[in-house]
């Protein structure tokens, strides 16, 4: 959700966000689709896929435990690394 100070979202940014989203998760690799987790709170062009599990899950999840994260050695900057390579693979595939 967006705060109302939030400006608006370009349509690359958009279109990021829509690959982001198709992605697997970074961490677990579970299939898409996949949330978008903002690293930077409104910087849209840094945001890592990730399934709801580990993205909001008690135990595992980024907001929880962190358990997945830990077990997978990650952290954010490691997970968006892994993002970055799936959106490249979807854009070179000519999903764009």
């Amino acid at each position: 959700m967006r705060t109302k100070n939030a400006k608006p979202i370009t349509a690359a940014e958009r279109a990021h966000l829509a690959l982001v989203k198709q992605s697997p998760c970074s961490v677990c690799s579970r299939p898409a689709p996949s949330a978008a987790h903002h690293i930077k709170q409104g910087d849209h062009w840094t945001t890592v896929a990730l399934c709801d599990d580990c993205h909001q899950g008690s135990f595992n999840g980024l907001h929880g435990q962190k358990r997945m994260w830990t077990v997978m050695k990650m952290e954010e900057l490691d997970a968006l690394s892994v993002t970055i390579r799936n959106v490249l693979q979807l854009t070179n595939r000519g999903t764009l």
